[in-house]
Formats: C-alpha cells, sequence, structure tokens
C-alpha cells in the first residue's frame, strides 16, 4: 500500500487528510503519554497531589519531595551507551568520507539526542538535510510526530504538527516519499504555503522493543517512575511522621483540669498537679531499622530494574578490581545491547540517506559501513594499554585501533599525521 491508496481508503481522498489523522485515538494517546513524559521530567509528580491536613487547629502543609531520579537514570545510559563516539569500520574510502560527514553535521551531538528521546519516550525521529552543501540532521519534537503506519506495518508518510501557543494557530509539514508540504490555518481556512522536493525521504524513525505495539517503542521511565513514586511517598510521609509524631510531641495530663496555664515561653515555672496527676509528653518511637530496610530495598529495585550499578550510589567503594566493575555493570551491558541492536538499525537507514546525498554530489560512497559502539565504562587503563601492546607485537591490531582505543587520543587521523610529519614510529613500524 502507498500513501495515495492510504488516504483514499481511510479519508475518501480528503486534501486535508492530515487533520483527521493526528486525532485518531492512538496517536492522541502516545502523544498524551510524551506530554506526560515532560512534565514528569519538568518535576511534576504524583506526591505533589498529597492533601494538606490539619495539626493542632492550624493547617499543615504536608511534605511533598520530589526525587528526580529517572534525569539521573536517563543520562547514565545515554553517556554509557554514546558518551563516548562511536567507531566507523569497513570500507576505508566510504569510512573516511562518513567520518568527514560526522564532524561538519555535528553528528556525536545527533547521536546523543537519539538516545535521549528513544529513552524517554521510547521513539526518536531524525531528519537528514543538506544546508549549504553540508549533510545535517535534526531531532523532531516527540509530542509534535505523527508517523503514518499502514494496517501492514508499513510506513507511508510523515507527519509533524504542532499549534502556536499564543495565536493558537496551528501548522503541519506533511511529509511524503518524495515531497514535503507545509499547511497552516493562519487567517481561518487550511492552506499549504509551501512545497518542496524531498530527497531524503520520511524521516528515520528509531524505536527500542516494545511487547505491546511493534511499530512504536517504550519509555524507560515507564518502569521506573510507579517506584518513584513510592519512594518518595514514603519520603513525604516519613518526613510529616518526624516532624509532627517525634520533633513535636503532644503534651498529656491526667487527673483534675487545671484552669491556669504556663506561658509558651516560660523559664522557672511550676506545673503544680493534683495528688496522683501526672505530665508527660508523648511522642512516636519510629522503628529505625525497619524503615530503613524499607527504604534500601526499594533504591534496590528501582537500581535493578533502571539497570543502574548499586556501586554508583555507594560512597565507601574503594579499590574494586576491573573484573568486579564488570560484573557491577553487567545489567547495564545488557541494557546497551539491547539498544545496540534499534540504533545501529537507525544508523544504517542515515546511513543509506547519505550515500544518496553524497552520490548527487558526485561523491562515490557505497561501501559498507559498520558501527562499533564505545561502551563508557571504567576500566584499568594500565591493563588496556599492556594488552594493546602485546597485540601489536603479535601483529594483531593496527597504530590506527590502537589510537581509537586510547582515551588520550580524541582523533586518529589528525594524529596519524601528526606523526607522519614527525617521521615514522619509533618502533620502526608503519602506519
Amino acid at each position: 500500500m502507498n500513501i495515495e491508496q492510504y488516504i483514499e481508503k481511510n479519508f475518501d481522498d480528503n486534501i486535508h487528510w492530515f487533520e483527521q489523522e493526528v486525532n485518531r485515538p492512538y496517536h492522541a494517546k502516545r502523544i498524551s503519554h510524551a506530554i506526560a513524559t515532560v512534565n514528569y521530567l519538568k518535576g511534576i509528580h504524583k506526591v505533589l497531589r498529597r492533601e494538606d491536613a490539619v495539626y493542632k487547629g492550624r493547617e499543615l502543609i504536608t511534605r511533598k519531595t520530589i526525587i528526580n531520579y529517572a534525569k539521573t537514570v536517563i543520562d547514565f545510559h545515554n553517556t554509557y551507551l554514546v558518551g563516548k563516539p562511536i567507531t566507523l569500520t569497513g570500507n576505508e574510502s566510504t569510512v573516511k568520507t562518513f567520518r568527514e560527514v560526522y564532524k561538519l553535521g555535528l553528528y556525536d551531538t545527533v547521536d546523543f539526542n537519539v538516545i535521549d528521546h528513544v529513552n524517554k519516550f521510547g521513539d526518536a525521529y531524525e531528519v537528514v538535510y543538506i544546508d549549504n552543501g553540508v549533510i545535517k540532521s535534526k531531532i523532531l519534537n516527540n509530542a509534535d510526530c505523527y508517523p503514518v503506519y499502514s494496517d501492514l506495518g508499513e510506513y507511508l508518510a510523515f507527519i509533524e504538527h504542532w499549534t502556536d501557543g499564543y495565536s493558537s494557530i496551528a501548522y503541519y509539514n506533511v511529509y511524503y516519499p518524495n515531497y514535503v508540504e507545509r499547511w497552516t490555518n493562519e487567517g481561518g481556512d487550511m492552506h499549504m504555503y509551501d512545497s518542496n522536493i524531498n530527497v531524503c525521504g520520511l524521516p528515520i524513525h528509531y524505536h527500542n522493543n516494545n511487547d505491546e505495539d511493534d511499530l512504536y517503542g517504550q519509555s524507560l521511565l515507564d518502569d521506573i517512575m510507579p517506584l518513584l513514586d513510592e519512594l518518595e511517598d514514603v519520603y513525604s510521609k516519613l518526613g510529616d511522621a518526624i516532624y509532627v509524631n517525634t520533633l513535636n510531641p503532644l503534651p498529656v495530663s491526667t487527673g483534675v483540669r487545671l484552669e491556669s496555664a504556663i506561658p509558651a515561653d516560660a523559664t522557672g515555672y511550676v506545673l503544680n498537679m493534683e495528688n496522683g496527676g501526672d505530665f508527660k509528653m508523648v511522642a512516636t518511637t519510629m522503628d529505625y531499622n525497619n524503615i530503613k530496610f524499607y527504604i534500601d530495598s526499594l533504591r534496590t529495585m528501582i537500581n535493578e530494574v533502571a539497570c543502574i550499578p548499586a556501586v554508583l550510589s555507594n560512597t565507601e567503594v574503594s579499590n574494586i578490581s576491573e573484573m568486579s566493575m564488570k560484573m557491577l555493570f553487567h545489567l547495564a551491558g545488557i541494557k546497551a545491547t539491547t539498544n545496540e541492536k534499534w540504533m545501529t538499525k537507525g544508523l544504517q537507514e542515515r546511513f543509506d540517506k547519505w550515500r544518496m546525498l553524497l552520490g548527487m554530489q558526485g561523491i562515490n560512497a557505497s561501501g559498507e559501513v559498520e558501527v562499533v559502539f564505545n561502551l563508557s565504562m571504567p576500566v584499568d587503563g594500565d591493563e588496556l594499554y599492556s594488552n594493546l601492546e602485546k597485540m601489536k607485537a603479535m601483529g594483531a591490531i593496527s597504530v590506527r585501533t590502537i589510537m581509537e582505543n586510547s582515551d588520550l587520543i580524541k582523533d586518529a587521523d589528525v594524529e596519524l599525521k601528526r606523526i607522519e610529519g614527525e617521521g615514522s614510529p619509533s618502533d620502526g613500524s608503519e602506519v
């Protein structure tokens, strides 16, 4: 099925079909979820709905503790996978061309934005374009994105839609496989104000695995938000309990009620009680061990569900071997492996668009290119360089690969040119 058949079948060839498409229930549900995720990351959490109370005849503003740990989880997985620039391997000529595109188009930042959007929303949408001869990409706002799929899962079109918050004017960028139309209702009537040839095709749709829907991804936050809500609720109630029941005890007297009273700021006064009467300050004794166990259990569950090594939040860690560190990062590695699968698929789509654009500029980039992710896991530098040195002595690794695996060298091409300018490497090997 193509987009023309889709429009004919579902909208009777209505030229304004995109207005009806964006209002479909499954789009509305997905966009609402994206907006809710943004609000959550801004700090609008469930705990803010806690009701205030009355204590000792006055209004008690209950605590509403916000723990924005979700941002830490997202940032960890973003930097763990693409914190270090990815490495391109394969056909040397094509790899060299793609590296140049990466530098000019600032694609290291684009890669980071892709994984950031997918971890937050489950999906990311990348538009590839040419700006003054330079290939670039931009990541669209998830709350404005409406990919159009057929019943068989065929990617037919894409709609970018938003409404101006001040003027209430609606805008629609409708992407077809070969061209883009731009529509707006400014002035009262829906009309097209621009149309361009789209040589790059539809935006690239990145998404992670989702057991419920094969066409869209699932936010990482969906798994950890219930646990974070529970932790925030416990911390808030615990804070109220400490203040109200422990630090602010309730005076209790037994016997005949006394009509007189001691001033609140009294010093040196005596409270006279009848024979057999009693006066005491009642405070709640909190079971520290039970509370600590509950909170520690919640934090452990959050780290496990979020695939965050518990060692990151432990200030008592010292002298951990590299093997022990790898074991602690095992869950994070599993998560990174699953992220590599869907991201590699999207990057190959990007490379296909690059090949087409470069071909239009007379540059042949038809060679195969593979992607290698350099995970940002703590490593023992001395052990790493020792292994690289042994592999070089065995003839099993090149100088370039050694440079690409060194944190001390940011650009292998520049470093190789500097070595050539200084003469051959000290060991006499060829570069």
